[in-house]
Order: structure tokens, then sequence, then C-alpha cells
């Protein structure tokens, strides 16, 4: 019976990960940042997912960081904004 329920909590929990990498807006700028496991995912990926979101603009770099969920967190701005 325990087995059967850290199955299932385990089953929803993994259901609720989101998919690398992951657009991250910030509510006090016009800049957001691109979180991704640079283990796994490379910049050009990352890049594409940041001009994914700004539209028909490009997406422009500002800068990138590892932060404290092990993650690497890349700035953009979208370009015109």
């Amino acid at each position: 019976m325990r087995a059967a329920l850290a199955f299932a909590t385990l089953v929803a929990l993994s259901a609720c990960a989101t998919a690398l990498p992951q657009v991250v807006p910030r509510h006090d700028s016009a800049l957001f940042d691109v979180r991704y496991d640079a283990r796994v995912q490379g910049v050009d990926q990352v890049d594409a997912a940041a001009n994914a979101h700004c539209g028909l603009g490009a997406a422009s770099y500002v800068g990138q960081e590892n932060r404290f969920d092990g993650f690497t967190y890349r700035t953009y701005r979208c370009a015109g904004r």
C-alpha cells in the first residue's frame, strides 16, 4: 500500500515538472530570464526560447548567472522594448 502511494505521489510530482528551457518573466522590468540546465541544454536552445518569447522581435542578451537552485539563468530584453 505504501509503495502504491509513493508511486502515485511521484507520478503527480513529475507531472508538475516544467520543461527546460523555461522563460521566467520579471514583473518589475522589461527583462526576462530563461532558466536552463547547462549540462543538458545548449545556449542555442536557450536563445531560441528567448526569441520565441519575444514573438516578432528578437531577444537581446543581457547577462547570465548560476542561481541557488542549480540552474543557469540567461537574462534577455525583447528588442524595441
